[in-house]
């Protein structure tokens, strides 16, 4: 078992057996496992892609946005925080602090550069069809280059 699948079981396990994320409710059901799941799908991409580019955006945000403003995203999206960990092993290294920093990440996944957009673009219509405006406004204020 190489060590990156191994980190990934154990805060997988860890944080089901420790409960954490049980006392927030997600807004979305299913949080950010959903939304994963159906831009994977929507988009054509292996899970692993899907995790590094939603998990890179959501890096991104967190970086760009006050601490309050990403705790709303986090809040609506549960499971933002695992996931942004989880992009990081995949990409083997640092995630993007600004939009711009996307291209690298993508070249090494081996997508062309309009796949971050079309993450962006599909992570912003699944969230307004799911009544995540205000999440929406905040992401997009997060990620104007």
């Amino acid at each position: 078992m190489k060590k990156r699948d191994f980190l990934k079981t154990t805060v997988l396990v860890l944080s089901v057996a420790w409960g954490f994320g049980s006392e927030v409710r997600a807004q979305l059901e299913g949080g950010i496992d959903e939304l994963t799941r159906e831009m994977g799908f929507a988009l054509e991409l292996s899970f692993e892609k899907t995790v590094a580019i939603t998990g890179a955006l959501l890096h991104i945000a967190r970086e760009k946005l006050l601490s309050l403003e990403f705790a709303k995203v986090a809040k609506f999206l549960s499971g933002t925080e695992r996931l942004i960990f989880q992009a990081a092993n995949e990409v083997n290294g640092a995630l993007p602090k600004t939009i711009e920093g996307l291209a690298p990440i993508l070249e090494k996944l081996a997508l062309p550069p309009e796949a971050g957009d079309n993450g962006r673009a599909f992570i912003v219509q699944y969230l307004r069809e799911k009544g995540g405006r205000e999440v929406v406004a905040l992401l997009q204020k997060a990620w104007r280059a």
